[in-house]
């Protein structure tokens, strides 16, 4: 509070000065005037009680003061009075008159307000704020035409100056008349010369209005006045390409790009224009120049390469924007978007280390980002790097703990590790944060119903796997995991075989599910049918050693020994077996 009194004193002070300036324009009349007017009040009887002449102007620069201590602090209603009575002791004053307009102007007393300009200006043409001030109201009046002769009268007055062209050519464009703006601007340019906020102004207009050869005419002045300033070039270029004179914009562009250190946007246009051309060796060639320049924002490169990475143009080769991206990484190296940009360029190779390993320098620039510890965690996942994906998960939730995502990575690490009680624990919780996600609600019971089976709480289990199979009666995963541990424990065969048969209709030709099914059948004792699934199982190029080992159970239930033995032998080879495989291929005896 006490720095703004100061500042509100500061303020009024400096006010006040000037309002004492103002008070010497009328205050020291000439000395016979003062004569005449002391002889003229002796002689009238009805001024006979009036002040002397010492004593109004001291009242009045008294009200004065007080009037702009209240228009300081924007209590205009006070300071109009004050004013006023200033006025009665000052009658032929324009700066009272002045300061009348600007308050009744504030109050948005517009009448009063143009009264009080124009008083003003009446009584002193060489004050150029009694001009705009006049202007200023009659513009709030909706009086354009008016305004535009009192800025003119300025201009012819010894006080003004060309520069009150341009606020003509403003109130000119506002009512759309673009030709006497254009004119205004004009005469300004004559008074001036060349100036850029006029050429500029002038090409928005002309472009607005189609007139494009005009619209680049401007352009060109600027460019050959000024051809150092990149800006110039640049926006005249475009102008170029939009009128659909490339040519004559590439030739300009090439000129100043002479030098590489010229402004980077000068290659951006120019890696355009080539890139529509189909010359994309020469587009790559001047983006790798812009992309080197760290001036040229981030943003900007990462917008070129996003578009280059989403689309499948020729020469966007891998090699090219992989470069392209290591460019923006070693530009803005502390940038966190740059490590991004560069691992989504990396995914083109398929090698998911390094993406992974430019994802995590992202997030320790920037932890704040959901997405990108998703694909950090995503990628763990599929690489089942176990220990980093709980690690990386649980860094994640410290930042979003309500993100159930992120628990059902966390709770994937978990259960790949065999530890179902921390799985549990994390699975529940995101389930907690889904219920209103049934797409990711399934996806948590299922995990469920894995973790609930591994910790030997069948009942948990199972409801977990009916709860999803409510929603989705053909979820392949349950499907196949819930009728699998069923047949694992001998329990609810007939519910077993259900599911499985149900999952193989679905899915007929997935080794996987074919021997799930073969293998409930086996459970069932029914060898004949799960000899034909388990069968048609390991016809299939991707079935491992545990689809092979059943098929050799099977057989040796079947009396066929030999053939379960070298099935067993097949298998061991794959990997992927039971612990008693190399006791039944010993012992050429089946053990359960």
């Amino acid at each position: 509070m006490k720095k703004n009194w100061v500042k509100v004193v500061r303020v009024g002070v400096f006010a006040i000065c000037l309002v004492g300036l103002s008070l010497a324009s009328f205050a020291q009349k000439p000395k016979k005037e003062k004569d005449k007017a002391k002889e003229k009040n002796k002689n009238t009887a009805e001024n006979v009680f009036a002040p002397s002449g010492e004593q109004s102007k001291s009242e009045s620069e008294y009200y004065l003061v007080e009037a702009m201590k209240f228009y300081i602090i924007d209590d205009y209603e006070k300071a109009l009075e004050h004013f006023q009575k200033a006025l009665v002791l000052s009658s032929g004053s324009a700066a009272i008159h002045y300061k009348l307009g600007e308050t009744y102007y504030k109050l948005k007393n517009y009448p009063q307000a143009a009264s009080h300009a124009q008083e003003a200006l009446n009584l002193d043409k060489t004050n150029k704020y009694y001009y705009i001030l006049l202007a200023s109201v009659q513009l709030a009046q909706q009086k354009p035409d008016d305004a535009v002769r009192t800025y003119q009268s300025l201009i012819d007055s010894k006080v003004g100056n060309p520069e009150y062209y341009y606020e003509i050519a403003q109130i000119h464009l506002r009512q759309e008349n673009f030709g006497k703006a254009i004119d205004a601007l004009d005469k300004l340019e004559v008074a001036w010369g060349l100036n850029e906020n006029v050429s500029l102004q002038k090409q928005k207009i002309y472009y607005q209005n189609k007139q494009f050869d005009k619209a680049i005419a401007e352009g060109q002045k600027l460019v050959q006045a000024f051809p150092e300033e990149p800006r110039y070039v640049i926006t005249l270029a475009e102008l170029l390409i939009a009128n659909n004179r490339s040519s004559e914009a590439l030739t300009m562009l090439e000129t100043a790009a002479g030098n590489q250190s010229y402004d980077p946007r000068v290659y951006l246009l120019l890696a355009q224009l080539y890139r529509n051309q189909g010359n994309f060796d020469k587009s790559i060639s001047y983006l790798k120049i812009a992309f080197q320049n760290p001036e040229l924002a981030i943003e900007d490169k990462i917008n070129w390469l996003a578009g280059m990475l989403q689309s499948n143009e020729a020469g966007s080769r891998t090699d090219n924007l992989i470069e392209l991206a290591q460019s923006i990484a070693k530009t803005h190296p502390e940038n966190a978007k740059a490590y991004i940009v560069l691992a989504d360029a990396l995914l083109l190779t398929d090698d998911k280390p390094r993406v992974l390993a430019n994802y995590l320098e992202a997030v320790r620039r920037d932890n704040s980002q959901a997405e990108v510890w998703q694909r950090i965690l995503a990628l763990e996942a599929d690489m089942r790097q176990l220990d980093s994906l709980t690690k990386h998960a649980e860094q994640a939730l410290e930042i979003f703990p309500n993100q159930a995502l992120f628990w059902m990575y966390n709770g994937l690490g978990w259960l790949g590790k065999r530890n179902y009680s921390k799985a549990v624990e994390s699975f529940e919780e995101g389930k907690r944060l889904a219920f209103n996600n049934t797409n990711l609600l399934n996806d948590f019971n299922t995990r469920l119903g894995d973790s609930y089976n591994g910790l030997k709480q069948y009942p948990e289990s199972d409801a977990a796997y009916e709860a999803v199979l409510k929603n989705d009666p053909n979820n392949a995963i349950v499907l196949n995991n819930y009728s699998y541990f069923l047949a694992l424990r001998k329990e609810k065969l007939d519910l077993a075989k259900q599911l499985a048969e149900r999952l193989v209709s679905l899915h007929p030709e997935n080794p996987t599910f074919l021997d799930t099914y073969g293998w409930v059948l086996y459970i069932a004792k029914d060898y004949k049918k799960s000899r034909k699934y388990l069968e048609k199982a390991v016809q299939s190029t991707t079935a491992g050693g545990t689809i092979i080992e059943h098929y050799g159970d099977v057989l040796y239930q079947l009396g066929e020994e030999q053939s379960a033995i070298e099935q067993w032998q097949k298998a061991k080879k794959l990997g992927g077996t039971t612990q008693l495989i190399d006791k039944k291929i010993a012992d050429k005896k089946l053990y359960e």
